[in-house]
């Protein structure tokens, strides 16, 4: 009877490894990981930037007595005509973020301590839309809004 409990456990061990190895193939990137196709407009809705943003990962963080989920990723925007006063929005550059009640933040520009560009905005489906903002040391220097389509 000993020597038959053992067998008895082979096909059941190897029936969870296979669900659970099954389980991981198949799981989806987590909210909001993956690539947007961007576009930025002016107060007028003129198109002044497009191309890429990427959310690369996505971590809970505690931070007093609330979770807080940080993002970060990176971006290659390209200007479109000669925009005025959009900040650091064209190029390429690394990003970080926070989702906050369902509230989207990010700092398109980290590592500067001036001369921000911050989206604000939601998630809804595969769209990522909101307002940016080129902010200095004084405030706000202009705004526009953006819209990004997850791929």
């Amino acid at each position: 009877m000993k020597s038959v409990i053992p067998w008895l456990l082979v096909p059941i061990l190897v029936s969870a490894v296979a669900c659970s190895k099954s389980n991981v193939i198949g799981q989806a990137k987590p909210f909001p990981v993956g690539e947007y196709q961007y576009s930025g407009y002016d107060k007028k809705g003129t198109k002044i930037v497009e191309g890429r943003v990427s959310i690369t990962s996505v971590e809970t963080k505690r931070i007093g007595s609330e979770d807080t989920i940080q993002l970060k990723g990176d971006w290659q925007l390209n200007k479109i005509g000669n925009p005025e006063h959009i900040g650091g929005q064209t190029g390429n550059g690394d990003l970080v973020g926070s989702i906050i009640k369902g509230e989207i933040d990010i700092n398109l520009n980290p590592n500067i301590s001036d001369a921000n560009v911050y989206l604000r905005g939601t998630i809804e489906g595969r769209r990522f839309h909101g307002k940016w903002t080129f902010s200095g040391y004084a405030g706000p220097v202009s705004e526009g809004t953006f819209e990004a389509i997850r791929k």
